[in-house]
């Protein structure tokens, strides 16, 4: 569910009081309405409104206030008392649906307490609120225990100190955060390119790529509702400010579509993860200030979760009216998983000098006799560390920099090597620290002594391999039978 978090100005409510009971809710509606027929002061005929002690959430809500919002708090009735609260930021969320719905949207605006950077406003005097549309039907002309549809928004008033200055000043064009629950992968279809920023500014290419795009949306089928646009960033490692990526500017499908691909088009899947959900509202020329306060603000002054630096989307539904148009709301979701506690092996810490990271300090110990069945290793300096009689199977290995490494005396049975890449560098710079930045390895991978019997090669570049020395008896490329090629060449020549 959708949590917004909005500024509200100051609110004036003429109201009566009642115990925490539906029936009671009813009740007072009907006085209320009687008391205030024709009253000048009333500035809302198209909305009753529930307000909610905070402050009793301590203990129980015991109390309601129930009432009309007005303008000036002289001339009313006698017996009605007045709620004033003041120009303040809450947490907005609609509830639409049967009993069990209504209880779901409040189960996640509680889950979105505990996972956010907000603090509940419970302090004496704090009111939320529930905002009933009265038309096309009045949900208090049904009784309590008849209506079965509910249709309102909740306002959830945000503590004004504490995790609330994660939206600081400095950050005005950031509205809303909210940390949001993953779904089962989203299919996306539209057309990608690459972007590399040494060559081309994204601020500038990527509203040039869109202006392309749009026109072909409309060859997709069956979409998603509600409609919106998404943008997938997509990144492989090395992680970091200013690298390269590709970009997928397209369209959500239904999760069992069976329709075609357009021609041209491609499709990916947004994975399951969690999301830090970013809104931001302004003139796209300024959205990456996003960018800013999610690594530079938001990362930093929190400890739950963990950055997943594969991919993040921005997301652009009915709130987009243009891109430079100051009224227009986008959503940029960056990927997470919640931190789990490290098991630690060693109070002594050493700081990474590539990322400036703490790290447990185990450099020259001995470890023997150990099992990691299961374990996930993260943020490991294995530089010239000594693995031996080590069982990997059914492991995984992701990002990865090898560099400099000999490998040997290893069975790799059923072992895939994926999306393996050299340095992005003409020539080695082995001055400095092995291992960090600037200092990069280009020189060539070298098989020796090795059985390399039924491997498969697939879509790999192998320009200027060299093969010295190798049993070539069934190796084919492109089914093309090599020791016999090479044979009719050694005749010819």
């Amino acid at each position: 569910m959708k949590i917004e978090i909005i500024e509200r100005p100051e609110l004036k409510a003429a109201v009566l009081r009642i115990p925490r009971d539906g029936k009671w809710v009813r009740e007072a509606w009907k006085e209320i309405s009687v008391l205030l027929e024709g009253n000048p002061a009333v500035t809302d005929r198209e909305h009753g409104y529930v307000f909610v002690p905070e402050w009793q959430w301590a203990t129980e809500v015991t109390t309601l206030w129930v009432g009309m919002t007005v303008d000036r708090l002289d001339g009313l009735p006698a017996g009605v008392e007045t709620i004033t609260i003041p120009p303040k930021r809450f947490a907005k969320l609609i509830v639409q649906g049967d009993h069990s719905q209504m209880e779901a949207a409040y189960g996640s605006l509680a889950q979105w307490f505990r996972d956010s950077s907000y603090d509940r406003d419970i302090s004496e005097g704090s009111f939320s609120y529930e905002k009933n549309p009265l038309q096309p039907v009045n949900p208090f002309d049904i009784p309590a225990d008849v209506i079965d549809h509910f249709d309102y928004e909740i306002y959830a008033p945000l503590h004004a100190e504490g995790k609330t200055s994660l939206l600081p000043p400095a950050y005005p064009e950031i509205i809303g955060v909210e940390v949001r629950r993953g779904s089962a992968g989203r299919r996306l279809v539209g057309l990608e390119m690459d972007v590399n920023q040494k060559e081309i500014n994204p601020a500038v290419a990527i509203p040039h790529f869109w202006q392309e795009v749009m026109p072909r949306l409309s060859e997709t089928k069956d979409r998603k509702k509600p409609y919106a646009t998404i943008g997938l960033y997509l990144y492989e490692p090395p992680f970091g400010p200013g690298q390269n990526f590709r970009y997928l500017a397209g369209v959500e499908i239904m999760p069992d579509s069976k329709e075609p691909i357009p021609e041209g088009m491609v499709e990916r899947t947004i994975p399951d993860h969690d999301s830090v959900v970013i809104t931001y509202r302004g003139k796209a020329s300024g959205f990456g200030r996003v960018w800013d306060y999610f690594h530079g603000y938001w990362m930093p002054r929190q400890a739950d979760y963990d950055a997943i630096d594969d991919y993040e989307y921005e997301l652009h539904d009915h709130r987009f009216v243009g891109a430079d148009d100051e009224a227009s709301v986008f959503e940029l979701h960056f990927p997470v998983r919640k931190r789990i506690r490290d098991a630690r092996l060693t109070e002594k810490i050493v700081v990474d000098e590539k990322g400036g990271h703490a790290l447990q300090d185990l450099r020259g110990e001995h470890i023997r006799m150990v099992s990691f069945q299961g374990a996930k290793l993260y943020g490991m300096d294995m530089r010239d560390t000594q693995l031996k009689h080590v069982n990997f199977v059914h492991a995984s290995l992701e990002h990865i920099y090898f560099a400099g490494v000999h490998v040997r005396s290893i069975q790799m049975g059923g072992t895939l090597f994926e999306d393996i890449r050299r340095p992005d560098a003409a020539e080695s710079r082995l001055e400095g620290e092995p291992g960090t930045k600037g200092w990069v390895n280009v020189e060539p991978v070298v098989f020796r002594d090795s059985d390399l019997s039924t491997a498969v090669f697939e879509n790999c570049d192998l320009s200027d391999v060299n093969i010295t020395g190798c049993k070539l008896e069934g190796l084919r490329i492109d089914g093309i039978p090599i020791a016999e090629l090479l044979d009719l060449y050694r005749k010819t020549s």
